[in-house]
């Protein structure tokens, strides 16, 4: 099986679990604490309250309002309207940056099996995040065909440590680390009933999602994590070409990055990687290439704003070689990563990010076969 130690330096990925806020200098309004006001709309641009104040309301134009509850939001107030009982304020987005002077972030998130479960997953038989996916048809188009077989199982269990530091309304350091351990057992089945070019991704399962709370001081920074795994397909297949193989392995990988003041740091590496191939087998008309992928994308998104994603992505490319003799096939096997960072919830001077981490790549399989003619090829490698 494929075990992956993995460390995002990001704020990638977030679910609730353990989650702080050190003393914060901030005149926001949490709204939530006003036991007078209830909130009657939430809406893109608008805040509408119930006001059992009268003329003592204090919600006006200039004020930062935050809330927890219907999905949690973070806005500036441009207008306000008080007519009927009723409070209605047009707002604008904020950052975390304008609505703090001072305040730190700390938190620690996990995720468990009721997760998964919760979201309708199915999860292997005694395994621990291990979600089953034996006999899934993944994608069927153009006559090509990708499923997984029996026995192929994915698991990710990441524990997310995530800290900021905001000085005189500025960000001035931003430093989330994912560590967890990813443990892949596929095993791809591959045909085409015709010749095509296929460059498609969809998700394995529906995305695990799960909404979170914590806080900076007392603002609350509401969201939803969640954790989705795509399989992709991409490259030329020839008529009548099949084959079935898979690989499993181990690795501690490290996707992410950091920022300090401004300056971003890359922080990805790979550790040794040992991928053992399952058992091959192939046939094959004419050359082409296919490179077939699975990602574990974590992400979040803060206030229905801004998201945040990263990926570790393991995959095997396979390459034929008909022309001119002898008949070459080579599989490969490697992983890679990235991220991408939309960051205007915490601070507008962020400027958003987006990296590919390319990684290391194995050869598994090397094949060649002298031929006379030119021919179908079936062969079976162990």
């Amino acid at each position: 099986m494929i075990r992956f130690k993995i460390c995002f330096v990001l704020l990638a990925t977030v679910c609730t679990l353990t989650l702080m806020g050190c003393p914060a200098t901030t005149e926001v309004k949490v709204v939530d604490n006003f036991s007078e006001l209830s909130i009657q709309q939430v809406g893109k641009d608008i805040v509408n309250f119930f006001d059992n104040l009268g003329d003592q309301a204090k919600i006006q134009v200039g004020d930062i309002i935050a809330s927890a509850k219907e999905g949690g939001f973070l806005r500036k107030v441009v207008g306000v309207n008080e007519k009927n009982g009723v409070i209605q304020t047009v707002t604008e987005a904020v950052s975390l940056a304008e609505a703090i002077q001072d305040g730190i972030l700390t938190g620690k998130i996990t995720w468990t099996n009721q997760d998964f479960q919760d979201n309708g997953a199915v999860l292997a038989e005694g395994g621990t995040l291990a979600l089953d996916l034996s006999g899934l048809t993944v994608f069927s188009q153009d006559g090509v065909t990708l499923g997984l077989g029996e026995g192929s199982t994915l698991t990710y269990a990441p524990d997310i440590d995530v800290n900021a530091t905001i000085a005189s309304h500025k960000v001035t350091s931003l430093s989330m680390n994912c560590s967890g351990e990813f443990t892949s057992d596929l095993y791809f089945k591959l045909s085409a009933t015709q010749a095509a070019s296929v460059n498609w991704e969809t998700p394995i399962i529906p995305a695990i999602t799960k909404p979170f709370l914590f806080y900076i001081g007392p603002v609350p920074v509401v969201g939803v994590a969640s954790l989705s795994f795509p399989i992709g397909v991409s490259g030329t297949v020839s008529a009548g070409a099949s084959a079935e193989s898979g690989f499993y392995g181990s690795s501690n990988v490290t996707v992410g990055a950091s920022v300090v003041d401004g300056k971003w740091t890359n922080n990805s590496s790979f550790g040794e990687f040992s991928p053992i191939a399952h058992p091959l087998v192939i046939t094959l008309a004419s050359g082409g290439s296919v490179t077939i992928y699975v990602k574990v994308q974590p992400s979040i998104t803060l206030y229905d704003s801004s998201t945040l994603t990263g990926y570790a992505q393991p995959y095997v490319t396979g390459t034929a070689q008909f022309i001119p003799s002898p008949f070459t096939f080579n599989l490969y096997a490697g992983i890679n990563g990235g991220i991408n960072y939309e960051l205007s919830i915490f601070d507008i001077n962020l400027i958003n990010k987006s990296w590919f981490f390319p990684g290391p790549q194995w050869q598994l399989y090397n094949y060649s076969y002298p031929y006379a003619i030119p021919t179908t090829f079936t062969f079976n490698l162990p």
